[in-house]
């Protein structure tokens, strides 16, 4: 399993470092964090342009696990930092490493970029550019030592960190890179890293393939077998960078792609999850995401928050995005262990419902801080929404004027209601009664020769089929209630739609509440 980088380091980078860092270069140690913080992805998306080609994940691999590199630095720091000595060895050796990876002026341009930023010294800066590096560089040896990962387990390692970097730096240190617009490089970076990869792959089969010792038969054989292991070794890491692996639809399997064809393949989905927790508090979870690494750090969130209190339907997807919101779950759902809450993530949206709006939870705050500038995060309150709408709508029928109001005035107004009907039902609330009892009247003043249609609309929990029929019950209950308050039958026409025209998300509450309509046309 791969790593969150950003978050290993700002870790590693925090606490005691970060007083460490304000004495030793004599910045204040909130200059020091935010220069820390600001510097992390810069360097690390550094790391992820030099893996883009086979000549730059070589000389980055070697550079990486370079004896100079220190394995354990997530551990030594403090103390690295605490003697003099040992750190001005440690900026030293990082500074050599920053100048490697990045270049003399890309570093000079960095340094004074993060300067502005932050109102630090550029000094202190340059500096602290050395430790991040050398912190950067301590922390993936030690995960390729741990998962004894060659050159493709770091183009690997680094394919993982773009989610988790996207929309953490500010534009002007992200222009003192180099890397173009962060637009542009977000979204070629991911076929980058795949060509790369299949590279590596095909460079290593002659090597495979050389009989440079002859050996008996029996040898020879387990030596076929091993070749034939290490490919699906290999095609099980090209699966993992699914940042473009998208496959063409009449492809039998996954495997059956070729390299090339797997690094032109782009993807187009974005990693989703639907939770919803009960009145006991158990939770029912929808998601797509594109790995079985992502699918199994999900479960174990869940089984960590819910324990057996959960029911979780995960799909995997390999023409979806990495989910970058995953490093940050855990944190949300420890908010979300309480009965009647409602989640929905899309991309970087982030939708909170339910009990969990409940405004003494603060948890549109907790979440902004968790996830940060990157998402965009919300609440969706039925109740408030329907008060929203009850407004709107008597607020447009005040507006219509007996004698210049039109029929087109009228519809405009009747759509602006949203109707509540009950999951799987067609009978109208008797809220809705009440509210469309007001509208009788403007149509019987405004649209008495117009011919209305009335369209009803479903989201798409459920069948198609089902969703058809029940969209067309529903339309033709609202006629009947107008014909019942004396409008003729012959002013309406109904259709059903079911859930073919939605107007919103169907993957989040608000979106399916949008989606849920009837909705008013003139029929000329």
């Amino acid at each position: 399993m791969s790593i969150n980088l950003l978050q290993l380091a700002q870790t590693t980078l925090g606490g005691q470092v970060v007083q460490l860092a304000s004495s030793h270069f004599g910045i204040d140690a909130s200059k020091a964090k935010a220069a820390f913080d600001t510097l992390t992805p810069s360097l690390i998306a550094s790391l992820v342009k030099k893996a883009d080609t086979a000549d730059g994940a070589s000389a980055l691999y070697t550079s990486i696990m370079s004896h100079r590199v220190d394995a354990n630095i997530g551990a030594n720091l403090v103390s690295l930092l605490d003697n003099p000595v040992s750190a001005g060895n440690l900026i030293k050796t990082g500074g050599e490493q920053a100048a490697a990876l990045l270049g003399d002026k890309a570093q000079d341009q960095l340094a004074h970029a993060v300067s502005q930023h932050t109102g630090t010294e550029i000094s202190a800066v340059t500096s602290m550019t050395g430790v991040v590096t050398a912190t950067l560089f301590g922390l993936i040896k030690n995960h390729l030592q741990t998962a004894k990962g060659q050159q493709h387990a770091l183009i690997s390692t680094l394919a993982h960190q773009v989610p988790f970097i996207q929309g953490k730096l500010p534009e002007s240190v992200w222009a003192a890179l180099g890397l173009g617009t962060a637009a542009v490089f977000f979204e070629g970076i991911g076929n980058k890293l795949k060509a790369t990869l299949s590279a590596f792959h095909m460079n290593a089969r002659p090597a495979v393939h050389a009989d440079v010792n002859p050996v008996s038969k029996e040898k020879t054989g387990i030596a076929k077998w091993w070749w034939l292991l290490a490919l699906l070794a290999l095609a099980a890491l090209l699966f993992f960078l699914r940042g473009c692996n998208k496959e063409p639809a009449s492809a039998p399997t996954p495997a059956a792609a070729s390299p090339a064809s797997a690094a032109t393949a782009v993807l187009s989905k974005e990693p989703m999850l639907s939770l919803t927790t009960d009145k006991d508090g158990k939770a029912t979870v929808v998601a797509t995401v594109g790995s079985e690494m992502d699918k199994a750090a999900i479960l174990d969130d869940l089984k960590k928050n819910y324990g057996d209190a959960v029911n979780a339907n995960i799909k995997v997807d390999a023409t979806t995005k990495p989910a970058g919101w995953i490093g940050e779950l855990p944190g949300l759902l420890t908010n979300l262990k309480l009965p009647n809450a409602e989640l929905a993530i899309k991309g970087n949206n982030i939708e909170i419902g339910g009990a969990a709006t409940d405004p003494k939870l603060q948890l549109l705050d907790k979440t902004k801080a968790l996830f940060g500038a990157g998402y965009a995060v919300s609440l969706f309150d039925l109740s408030d929404a329907m008060a929203n709408s009850k407004k709107k709508f008597e607020d447009a029928l005040a507006a219509l004027k007996p004698g210049s109001c039109t029929s087109a005035d009228v519809v405009s107004a009747m759509n602006t209601y949203s109707f509540n009907f009950s999951s799987g039902s067609f009978d109208i609330p008797k809220e809705d009664v009440l509210e469309f009892g007001k509208a009788v009247t403007a149509i019987k003043d405004c649209a008495k020769d117009a011919k209305l249609e009335i369209g009803g609309h479903t989201d798409n929990q459920g069948l198609s089929a089902a969703n058809m029929e029940l969209s067309k019950k529903r339309a033709d209950a609202v006629r009947d209630f107008f014909v019942s308050k004396g409008i003729a039958a012959a002013a309406f026409t109904t259709k059903a739609y079911g859930d073919t025209q939605p107007v919103g998300d169907n993957d989040t509450a608000s979106g399916r509440f949008q989606n849920r309509r009837i909705a008013f046309s003139e029929q000329k």
